[in-house]
């Protein structure tokens, strides 16, 4: 396994525990297990921006390769398959009390990810899965240059998504 594939393995298990609760039992008799989103939401903001280190990770091997260096087509395609399972997952990891909200104190909330997202979750989630199709449609390719064309449609789709339901502030004056 590759330094890549371990990194993603291992942030996959952490995301994978912080999601579980590290328990599949109940803490209480009103929550349910594994909704996390009930009494973890920073635990689950931190999960899904750890996936989505991993889908940027796997795609800068994509676009730039290690080194400058371009891919032999199997490592792309591997890259391509991996984002694609991170995608599929990925908007299941925004429950209703993940939202954006500024504390008492006045502090900004901790996630980047826009209140857009729950006010028009349907869009939110196919705009993902797109992605995730591009990914997987790329990972089937079969030579480079049809690869190419696919991984310039999950760009689109990555752009797309993150210009209409990624808040980034800039900094304060």
């Amino acid at each position: 396994m590759d330094k890549r594939a371990s990194s993603l393995a291992a942030r996959l298990m952490i995301c994978t525990a912080l999601a579980t609760g590290g328990s599949l039992t109940a803490r209480g008799q009103d929550k349910a297990p594994g909704l996390t989103g009930i009494d973890r939401a920073d635990d689950v903001v931190m999960a899904r921006q750890l996936v989505m280190d991993g889908i940027e990770d796997e795609m800068m091997a994509i676009e730039t390769g290690p080194s400058g260096k371009e891919l032999a087509l199997g490592e792309l395609k591997a890259h391509a398959s991996r984002i694609s399972v991170l995608l599929t997952a990925f908007p299941h990891l925004f429950p209703p009390q993940t939202k954006p909200v500024v504390s008492s104190a006045g502090s900004p909330s901790t996630t980047a990810a826009s209140i857009k997202i729950w006010e028009n979750f349907d869009d939110f989630y196919g705009q993902t899965q797109a992605g995730a199709t591009a990914a997987y449609d790329a990972s089937g390719a079969s030579n480079l240059d049809d690869f190419r064309e696919h991984a310039k449609q999950l760009r689109a789709a990555c752009d797309g998504c993150h210009a209409q339901y990624m808040q980034v502030e800039g900094p304060k004056p």
